[in-house]
């Protein structure tokens, strides 16, 4: 380790005296902030077995000690031993029934292990613990957090705003209550709130960034776009808000426009894989496929493990007529997200062009085992099925998605048509005279997606009574 010899440096002298002791080379005396000094000195370098080594001294010194004790159980909660933690905790909590950190921690150590309920008990207690103690109030942040980790949302809120009444210009608290606004949902209280402090403070570009991000949580994108640019007139320099304003570009679909927002941050910040991923989607979508090609792979230059920048490559490659290619991109994109039912889609709908009907259909049945509620998934699915393997099986497959997906019309009006084109023409009739009697629209809808009904004579023949009198 490289040691400042910076004397004023008290940590590192205490340090330095410490490792000589190790070393057998001195006898050094050290008290409990000392040994706290080492051991934060040590993790903050992450050498945590030398963290660890000094924590055991220092206990063996002093075994009582409730700071050090807290130190071990933060060990012990990193290495998920939290048994042991919760023992160490529990005895603590009978001699110091109403210390801050000892019932802060309690509240930490149920929320790692999933037990919601004790958790907001002694959380809970931790903040009436600071209520009635302002000296307490440094560990307001550190409970705000932990009520956000649980989803106890109007808590941290709360929390954090007690916080900004006594530090109105912390920006670190206010980003958090940006987060924990828009987790919350609460979509006009956080706006309403956000108004009141620009209202106070016009300046606060952090107040004017999390009312951006919250309009565009609410997809209201325009507004977005007017806050994000507030943000930015009060600090260009602000990165995240180049990137807001760039989203909501791209949802309204004014790519261009997207693409110069993210070209403005490169001016104050490097750019990452991630904007020159979204880069490569906007020329996607303009037209421009080999501008959009350079920027996905401009992306994988600097993270080539990002799937959206491999999907795009396929993607680009496909709408440029190359579907060989395009299918190692998906491939690659798959095998770095492999629950994602879209980018199986995709793989699935160039393997049949491609004619590979064998791994084409087990990619379908992959989206729609991870996907079961996407109508559009069964509907191609099926309709793969009826061309190239079994009309039967396709048949079954439709039945199958409209019992999971509550008797889906889009699914039933496919059915229908399956039915018709295998001559089952009195159960597509059947069916057809229960869908005509809650949508009068049904034969209209049917015949949109299967043209060639109209072509099966006892099927005008059965559509005649409704064309004479819709309402029957």
């Amino acid at each position: 380790m490289l040691l400042d010899s910076n004397p004023g440096n008290e940590a590192v002298e205490k340090v330095a005296l410490f490792e000589s002791m190790i070393k057998g080379e001195t006898f050094a005396f050290f008290d409990v902030e000392d040994f706290e000094l080492i051991i934060e000195y040590y993790l903050e370098l992450d050498f945590k077995k030398k963290a660890k080594k000094a924590l055991e001294i220092a206990l063996e010194q002093y075994p009582i000690d409730l700071a050090l004790t807290l130190i071990k159980i933060e060990f012990l909660n990193s290495s998920q031993r939290f048994d042991e933690s919760l023992k160490a905790l529990n005895n603590l909590n009978k001699f110091h029934p109403n210390n801050i950190d000892v019932v802060l921690g309690l509240g930490r150590l149920y929320s790692l292990m999933e037990n919601k309920p004790y958790a907001i008990k002694y959380l809970n207690h931790a903040h009436d613990l600071i209520l009635l103690d302002s000296s307490y109030n440094d560990h307001l942040q550190d409970l705000s957090y932990e009520f956000i980790q649980i989803g106890k949302f109007d808590s941290a809120i709360k929390v954090l705003k007690q916080i900004l009444s006594f530090k109105p210009n912390d920006e670190t608290v206010m980003m958090e209550l940006g987060v924990a606004y828009h987790e919350s949902g609460k979509f006009q209280e956080s706006v309403n709130y956000f108004k009141e402090v620009i209202d106070g403070n016009p300046y606060s570009h952090i107040a004017w960034f999390n009312l951006a991000t919250i309009y565009n949580v609410n997809e209201d994108w325009k507004e977005a776009i007017f806050a994000y640019e507030m943000c930015l007139v009060i600090n260009e320099k602000f990165t995240a808000a180049h990137y807001g304003k760039a989203n909501s570009f791209i949802h309204l679909k004014e790519y261009q426009k997207a693409i110069d927002s993210f070209n403005e941050s490169f001016v104050y910040d490097r750019p990452h894989a991630y904007a020159y991923c979204s880069i490569g989607e906007c020329y996607e979508k303009i037209g421009d496929y080999s501008k959009a090609l350079m920027f996905y792979e401009k992306s994988l230059e600097i993270d080539d493990s990002i799937p959206e920048s491999w999907l795009g490559i396929g993607v680009v490659r496909d709408l440029n007529n190359q579907p060989v290619q395009a299918i190692k991109f998906i491939k690659k994109a798959i095998d770095l997200d492999v629950e994602n039912p879209d980018y199986w889609y995709l793989y699935a709908e160039i393997l049949a062009k491609l004619n590979k009907n064998s791994e084409a259909e087990l990619a379908f049945k992959k989206v729609i085992q991870l996907d079961p509620k996407n109508i559009d998934a069964w509907i191609d699915y099926s309709n793969f099925l009826f061309d190239n393997t079994s009309k039967s099986t396709a048949i079954n497959e439709v039945k199958k998605a409209i019992k999971s997906n509550d008797n889906q019309v889009d699914l039933k009006l496919r059915l229908v048509a399956m039915q018709i084109s295998t001559g089952n023409l009195s159960e597509a009739k059947s069916s057809l005279s229960e869908m005509q009697n809650s949508d009068q629209n049904t034969f209209k809808k049917l015949i949109d997606i299967y043209p060639e009904v109209l072509q099966v004579e006892e099927m005008n023949q059965f559509f005649q009574p409704y064309k004479d009198n819709p309402n029957k």
